[in-house]
């Protein structure tokens, strides 16, 4: 089967994805994964242009899975999301140890709140180099800062109010790398997210479908 238009619900936030091509599911796309597979060992190059694309498609991919993933979540756990923000008090730079910490200290919030966290939360660099955290609760009930400090263990926590943005995909995504790739980032995760959560909901479209679906919605076009 093959389609050119795509729409993706993720809670109140509607895309409608369009192609130049069609896009090949099932048998199709078997075939033509392994028909680019076997062309491209012949014809890749390991060179720090292709490198950095790679690397460039593969930081677009965790966007739109952290920004989809967001917005199909936010108002689904009966709780208004909560953004915060993990720092150090030290110039912490090994992700593998920091990445160690931020497991720690969702398990230590799980334990103490008895609850299991619906969250995605993304890692940036501070000019400064140290490593941070930006979190999208959505089931934290009400929690003093100092709490989530105590809990933390390593710096600060810093809350953001968040109740006036309408997309908290874009909200949250504006945090990952934007004008480069970080080379520390490289065969490591960009984003973080819990079990269970909402997935977008996803529909194969035809021209007619597309058509009348663009009619009517053209107010919000």
């Amino acid at each position: 089967m093959r389609y050119r238009h795509k729409l993706i619900k993720s809670g109140g936030v509607w895309e409608l994805l369009s192609y130049e091509k069609e896009v090949a599911t099932g048998k199709d796309a078997v075939r033509e994964n392994a028909g680019r597979k076997k062309q491209s060992d012949h014809d890749w190059i390991n060179d720090a242009e292709t490198k950095m694309k790679n690397r460039s498609d593969v930081l677009y991919r965790a966007r739109k899975q952290v920004f989809n993933q967001a917005n199909a979540n936010a108002n689904a756990w009966n709780e208004q999301p909560k953004f915060f923000t993990l720092t150090y008090a030290e110039n912490m730079q090994d992700i593998k140890q920091s990445n160690y910490n931020f497991k720690k200290f969702i398990q230590r919030l799980n334990y103490t709140l008895k609850i299991k966290l619906k969250y995605t939360a993304v890692i940036e660099f501070q000019k400064r180099g140290a490593i941070h955290y930006h979190l999208l609760v959505y089931n934290l009930p009400y929690t003093p800062v100092d709490v989530l400090s105590d809990i933390w263990g390593h710096g600060f926590v810093k809350i953001n109010k968040i109740d006036h943005v309408d997309n908290v995909g874009a909200y949250i995504t504006k945090y990952m790398i934007k004008d480069n790739i970080d080379e520390r980032l490289l065969g490591e995760k960009s984003y973080f997210s819990s079990r269970g959560l909402k997935k977008p909901e996803e529909y194969i479209l035809t021209e007619k479908e597309k058509e009348t679906l663009l009619k009517s919605h053209d107010e919000y076009i």
